[in-house]
């Protein structure tokens, strides 16, 4: 199946999560954004649900350029 949005793509890990504990075999594959994301057992399943928080931030992430930091430097004396 493809994707266009990170929470559509979650929302059908949910699905698969409850057909899983319904009784459903719990193989299948995912794509968004060009990248195919396959699972076999239950743990790669959760896995893949983590994973799409990780790679939704990094597309989302802005340039490193136009971050501010807030810090200050430290004086040594």
């Amino acid at each position: 199946m493809a994707f266009t949005t990170w929470t559509a793509l979650r929302t059908a890990i949910k699905d698969a999560l409850a057909d899983h504990v319904a009784g459903s075999a719990c193989v299948g594959e995912y794509s968004i954004s060009g990248r195919s994301l396959k699972y076999r057992t239950y743990e790669e399943l959760i896995a893949l649900y983590e994973k799409t928080w990780v790679l939704e931030g990094m597309e989302s992430s802005g340039s490193v350029g136009i971050r501010a930091s807030y810090g200050r430097h430290r004086r040594f004396a």
